[in-house]
């Protein structure tokens, strides 16, 4: 779990240093929009993990390093101009950011349901909810940034682009779900 951590927070201080200037890496959107993202996930993963710690509860560190990959992955989208470049990448990204979204609400809710016994089908239904709640917010700062931050459309593209980026965060999600639930059954 540290490294995931050491991970996020030296990516944010990388974003830190781009936005104030210290550092010149270009990029296609906003170094505002990279760190809303980054600090954002970051304070959401330690809640998630100290709440859990203080319940008792010890979450396995490989859900916080698939975040800490995801940022990684966005973050490099945007400073290779990967984004730009190629559609298909902002297409992975949303669907690859469903699936880890996914992975972590389903280390959470599953171990409530050794805490309670909840149903598998409750959890998948939970975590999924996440996975939509969670790709709402990202797509909300997507259209934040571009009216504070540029005074136009940007990053978040036409109303097609935005119901295609929350589709597939749901497909990255169920996928992983599908993947969940039959492993599960296996056991």
């Amino acid at each position: 779990m540290t490294l995931a951590r050491f991970l996020i927070l030296g990516l944010i201080g990388f974003e830190l240093l781009n936005f104030f200037g210290l550092l010149d890496f270009t990029l296609d959107f906003s170094w505002a929009g990279l760190i809303i993202t980054s600090l954002g996930t970051f304070i959401v993963m330690e809640a998630i993990y100290y709440l859990s710690r203080r319940k008792g509860i010890v979450l396995a560190a490989l859900p916080y390093l698939l975040v800490s990959t995801g940022l990684w992955l966005d973050g490099l989208g945007d400073i290779a101009h990967l984004y730009g470049k190629f559609g298909s990448y902002d297409q992975f990204m949303h669907f690859l950011g469903g699936g880890i979204v996914m992975a972590v609400a389903l280390t959470v809710f599953s171990n409530l349901k050794r805490e309670n016994a909840l149903p598998i089908f409750l959890i998948l239904f939970l975590a999924l909810s996440s996975t939509a709640f969670f790709g709402s917010l990202y797509e909300i700062e997507e259209y934040l940034e571009d009216t504070l931050y540029h005074g136009r459309q940007v990053r978040l593209g036409d109303g097609r682009d935005t119901a295609n980026d929350l589709m597939l965060n749901l497909l990255g999600g169920a996928a992983v779900g599908l993947v969940y639930f039959f492993s599960s059954r296996k056991k």
